[in-house]
């Protein structure tokens, strides 16, 4: 049955809405409690990224959005638990997707402080104190952003209605006039088969794209560096802190890939399969489904990758020795600020 398929989607939407408000819940404990003396300011990004995916996970509660791939225009439907006014019901799926970007985006933050930390501990003075908030101001302009690609360019219209009204019907058993809904529309046919472009549309998908690969670049490019800087004090460091430098590299790897494949490619993906008319359908819910989970899944790579943590979370004894904190930039004679030793990340 075509149902089965969207009752799937929604126990994993309600799955990730419980997990998630565990796993955050566990991680923005620890933040407070165990990570002021291993993260000096980094406790503040990570605590803002865990509280928001919180947040998140009661947005996609609320959504429980149904995404769906016609010829030349896809779909996100609102369907969510709660009852909306048509109108009212746009506004909210419009949020929802900037939402998904503030989501990416303070990813990304998280990313480049690490870059700084690490790469120019030296600059790290320019980030200290009320100045930290100053890395938050790219995630805004992301969401505010987003919205706009969104609102202006897939709102929702007749025409749209007209084109999707039975394919949703036959997969979904709505009627789609009567539902709250964003899409894009790239482009129609007339009555002699000509193409007819929709550029308002297709600005807004670009839009949207062009986001998602500043955002995904910026991921890449400090994950990158990071992992170079590290990699280039190997031979000046202990046995012991090679290993945490390993399991350093293990952290970022996960956080680095889990993201690409449940939120950057599948939404990239969902947004260009029209372009080409590639039609598959009900399969684009696996976008609603991976977004919905990520937020769970995201804050177990910190709880167990982070050794004081894990070992809070598993009740284990914490050895009685001194624990070594590797500094690349002091380790080669170099003055730094530095306020993340690598060793906190095993």
């Amino acid at each position: 049955m075509h149902l089965s398929l969207k009752l799937c989607l929604h126990i994993a939407q309600y799955g990730g809405f419980i997990v998630g408000q565990l796993t955050n819940s566990c991680l923005l404990f620890l933040i407070l409690t165990r990570a002021e003396r291993l993260f000096g300011s980094y406790r503040h990004v990570m605590s803002v990224f865990a509280f928001y995916s919180l947040l998140y996970t009661w947005i996609e509660f609320i959504a429980q959005p149904v995404m769906h791939i016609k010829g030349s225009m896809f779909i996100v439907m609102l369907d969510g638990p709660f009852q909306f006014s048509i109108s009212s019901g746009n506004d909210i799926t419009c949020l929802y997707c900037a939402c998904f970007a503030l989501c990416i985006s303070l990813l990304a933050a998280q990313f480049y402080y690490r870059y700084i930390a690490v790469c120019k501990p030296d600059s790290l003075e320019s980030i200290r104190g009320w100045k930290l908030s100053l890395i938050f101001v790219p995630c805004l302009i992301c969401f505010v952003a987003w919205f706009a690609c969104v609102y202006y360019g897939m709102h929702n219209t007749v025409e749209k209605q007209q084109f999707m009204r039975e394919v949703m019907f036959e997969n979904y058993e709505v009627d789609i006039t009567q539902e709250s809904f964003i899409g894009s529309y790239y482009w129609g046919y007339d009555e002699d088969g000509n193409r007819i472009w929709r550029f308002r549309d297709i600005i807004g998908s670009s839009g949207c794209t062009c986001l998602l690969i500043i955002c995904f670049s910026t991921i890449l490019f400090c994950a990158f560096n990071i992992y170079f800087k590290l990699k280039s004090a190997q031979a000046i460091m202990s046995a012991k802190t090679r290993e945490l430098n390993r399991q350093l590299f293990i952290t970022l790897t996960f956080q680095t890939l889990l993201p690409f494949f449940m939120m950057y490619c599948p939404v990239g993906t969902f947004i260009t399969l029209p372009f080409f008319e590639m039609e598959v359908g009900q399969l684009g819910n696996y976008v609603g489904a991976a977004a919905g989970t990520y937020p769970a899944i995201e804050p177990l790579i910190a709880i167990f990758c982070i050794k004081d943590f894990r070992r809070t979370v598993l009740c284990q004894r914490r050895k009685r020795r001194t624990d070594v904190k590797f500094n690349p930039s002091r380790s080669s004679g170099t003055r730094t600020s530095s306020e993340i030793p690598t060793s906190s990340f095993h």
